[in-house]
């Protein structure tokens, strides 16, 4: 019987189980993977190009720088110069001109000025225009003026009024660029003027997808290399894990189909296997006690049977044998004639017994079943005929059949004949195995002797028959009188299918004899 080993050999290595997990964790991690920068990205885009939180942080970090202004709005008159050196200081860094940034990239440096593009204007505490700067990659420049906006007038008079809350100064406009109005004011609280921040949008739609299309060019092997190395690795250890439970499972089942039932499968416990391994146990444990009941009942039921058979055959027999010798040890001195036949009777009898010995010894160990079908029926019949002296006529049917329905026919005949050579009389029995109607056969043992005596209605040989009959797919088993010849007609009829639908549409385990 091939094993499950045997089995997997000609399976492809992406078929098997192991394989097959190790490629899951490897698409499930790459998968994982990127919906994370997908998600990133995402999140990315939205705060760059329409989030409200970006002019939000714009305002807070006017609020902190802002306060660098106190000193010269407080000075009478404000001291410009010194305003726009203080925002040429936080806005460029200098008065050189910053470093250009990178093209397409993806992060904004969110502080006045940044790499973006705009204008900051000071106003003073009744929100005139003091002075303003132009502010870009390419560095800070003198404004020629600043006239706040409609938008920007309310941020403007939030901030104259104290506001100080950020979400409350700041606001993105339907082009998407930032404007922020924060208050300054001095170390005892009073406003002194406001800051206004307007900026361009500090990325377009056409440039970040640029951004995401090279930041995938530059990431996307790294990151598929390292989803990939740890998709083999996690699948590599579970497959492992796995397959180091299914291992012995395989074995013990192989085990089992050989007829090994004592094979105990062995699974670390802690997990589903463990739970399987157990219960496949103890199915085990219990087919195997089933069997050996089973093995138990039959050894039984033979032993009742050739107790029965050497009662009624071999113990009558040699009674008689005994009984005839004591005769002719009577009729020896006085009338030799007499003495001679009692003799010639136990001889017969003695004779008889012995071919009843070797019936039953025949019986204890049957014939296997050899040649093709229905060859093994035949030399049954045949061999029984020659020991037994009567006659047979055999028709068979070589419609092939299962092995075990083979061997239970073969047994079935074996008792029919064995019956008919000790109880019935006759010197003459057909044997037929023919159709009976579509995926049905019929197995007829008939004889030309005295029938079936009423008291050996319910003997043990006929119930072994029938058992086995019924044992048989949609099996049936029959007792009449002869049609062919006068004498008992033994009929067992059977589906040669097992998807025949019937009581007994199934096979069960048959009984050894």
């Amino acid at each position: 019987m091939p094993t499950s080993s045997s089995f997997m050999r000609p399976l492809r290595p992406w078929q098997r189980l192991q394989w097959r997990l190790t490629l899951a964790c490897v698409g499930a991690t790459l998968g994982l993977a990127l919906l994370l920068v997908a998600v990133l990205l995402a999140l990315a885009g939205n705060y760059l190009l329409r989030s409200q939180g970006m002019a939000v942080d714009v305002a807070s970090e006017a609020l902190g720088k802002a306060g660098s202004l106190a000193p010269a709005l407080a000075a009478r008159p404000p001291d410009v110069d010194a305003m726009e050196r203080i925002l040429f200081r936080e806005l460029g860094q200098g008065e050189a001109p910053p470093p250009a940034p990178q093209e397409n990239a993806l992060e904004v440096e969110i502080r006045l000025g940044g790499p973006g593009a705009g204008t900051v204007g000071v106003l003073d505490a009744k929100g005139a225009p003091l002075m303003a700067v132009d502010f870009s990659g390419a560095g800070v420049s003198r404004s020629e003026g600043f006239s706040p906006t409609a938008e920007e007038s309310v941020l403007i008079s939030r901030a104259l009024s104290g506001v100080t809350t950020p979400e409350s100064l700041a606001l993105r406009g339907d082009n998407g660029g930032l404007v922020a109005a924060v208050p300054v004011k001095d170390e005892q609280g009073h406003v002194l003027g406001a800051v206004v921040a307007r900026m361009k949008p500090p990325m377009r739609p056409r440039d970040f997808a640029g951004s995401v299309l090279g930041f995938i060019l530059a990431l996307g092997g790294p990151l598929v290399l390292l989803g990939t190395a740890v998709g083999l690795v996690v699948g590599a250890l579970s497959a492992r894990r796995l397959l180091a439970g299914l291992r012995p499972l395989t074995s013990a089942a192989d085990a089992w189909a050989r007829g090994e039932l004592d094979m105990v499968a062995s699974v670390p416990p802690g997990d589903e296997l463990a739970v399987l391994a157990d219960r496949l146990n103890q199915m085990a444990g219990q087919l195997r006690a089933v069997v050996g009941l089973r093995q138990e009942l039959a050894a039984r039921e033979e032993r009742d049977r050739l107790a029965r058979d050497l009662h009624d055959t071999v113990k009558q027999h040699l009674f008689a044998a005994a009984m005839q010798l004591g005769a002719a040890k009577a009729h020896l001195q006085r009338q030799p004639e007499r003495a001679e036949a009692c003799l010639a009777e136990a001889s017969e009898l003695v004779g008889t017994s012995q071919r009843e010995l070797v019936s039953l010894l025949q019986e204890l160990r049957p014939r296997a079943l050899g040649g093709p079908w229905p060859e093994p029926l035949r030399q049954q019949v045949e061999s029984w005929s020659a020991r037994t002296g009567i006659a047979a006529d055999v028709r068979l049917d070589a419609a092939p059949l299962p092995p075990s329905t083979a061997e239970a026919l073969l047994r079935i005949l074996q008792e029919a004949l064995a019956n008919v050579a000790r109880h019935s009389g006759a010197s003459r029995v057909r044997v037929c195995l023919e159709g009976a109607g579509p995926g049905r056969h019929t197995l007829v043992v008939e004889d030309d002797g005295r029938g079936l005596p009423a008291e050996r209605q319910g003997g043990m040989g006929l119930d072994i028959m029938r058992e086995r009959a019924e044992a048989l797919p949609d099996g049936r088993f029959r007792l009449a009188s002869g049609e062919t010849l006068p004498g008992l007609r033994v009929e067992t009829t059977f589906a040669t299918s097992t998807s025949t639908n019937g009581p007994n549409a199934h096979t069960e385990p048959r009984v050894r004899s």
